[in-house]
């Protein structure tokens, strides 16, 4: 992406907790085997892990810690695989499962059955049972997704961007060494969500970002060809287009 590797802003507060891997594929292989299991509901993914594997998660970027041992019993009775001392449950959303799941191949997805389930452990989705799944709890998700994966692929942190009223926020660095850099709007160019994107809700969206030192980019996703989506095959009929937006003021850009 043209223009777009600022220095990272730090964070002045130094950060608690074990070091850093920085190198995640040395950290993605070793969550590799056995794997992680998480079970669906509604729209996130619970994922049992032990403190190890919540450290990994961490050091990676993905999930929030928002449940603790009582929600990982519940999980790891529901998914059928053994508790391990200590665990905890950590809650991603459905673009950062699907990416473990279908573009690292780390995690395994279990359905939550409905009641009443006689004891029976939740089914193990398959790629494309996750896909749709993931479509029916948010209509959205294939552009949503489409915008995380390609942020992900080139080196990026995407996190949810809600507070600043935005999709997305990029971070060069952990989140907890460096503020993010950039909100991101992920704007389809065919009826996939909502109503369009007005100028309105351009200017808005800018001076927001601004006033909390961020950059606005616009993601634009095109589909070449039937827009088909009930698989995810057809991520691969999908392209984009990033545009950096800037707020143009008179006074500074008139001639001398």
């Amino acid at each position: 992406m043209a223009e777009l590797a600022p220095r990272p802003q730090r964070k002045g507060k130094n950060r608690r907790g074990p070091r850093l891997n920085t190198n995640q594929l040395e950290v993605i292989g070793t969550l590799a085997e056995p794997g992680l299991h998480g079970l669906l509901r509604d729209a996130a993914v619970w994922v049992c892990a032990n403190d190890d594997e919540v450290h990994k998660l961490d050091t990676l970027c993905f999930g929030n810690l928002d449940g603790g041992p009582g929600t990982a019993a519940e999980v790891s009775s529901l998914i059928g695989v053994e508790l391990c001392p200590g665990a905890n449950a950590v809650r991603l959303g459905l673009e950062e499962a699907f990416f473990l799941a279908h573009a690292l191949g780390i995690l395994s997805v279990h359905a939550e059955l409905p009641p009443p389930s006689s004891g029976e452990a939740a089914p193990r989705l398959d790629t494309e049972a996750l896909w749709l799944r993931c479509m029916q709890a948010r209509p959205d998700f294939p552009v949503m997704y489409l915008g995380y994966h390609h942020y992900r692929g080139k080196g990026w942190i995407p996190r949810t961007g809600l507070q600043y009223g935005a999709d997305y926020v990029l971070y060069q660095k952990h989140p907890a060494l460096a503020h993010s850099d950039y909100a991101v709007l992920v704007v389809p160019q065919f009826e996939a969500r909502g109503p369009r994107l007005e100028w309105h809700d351009l200017q808005t969206a800018n001076r927001l970002s601004a006033q909390v030192s961020k950059r606005l980019i616009l993601l634009f996703v095109q589909c070449n060809g039937a827009l088909e989506t009930s698989s995810p095959k057809c991520l691969a009929r999908f392209s984009v287009q990033e545009r950096l937006m800037k707020r143009w003021v008179p006074e500074s850009h008139r001639p001398v």
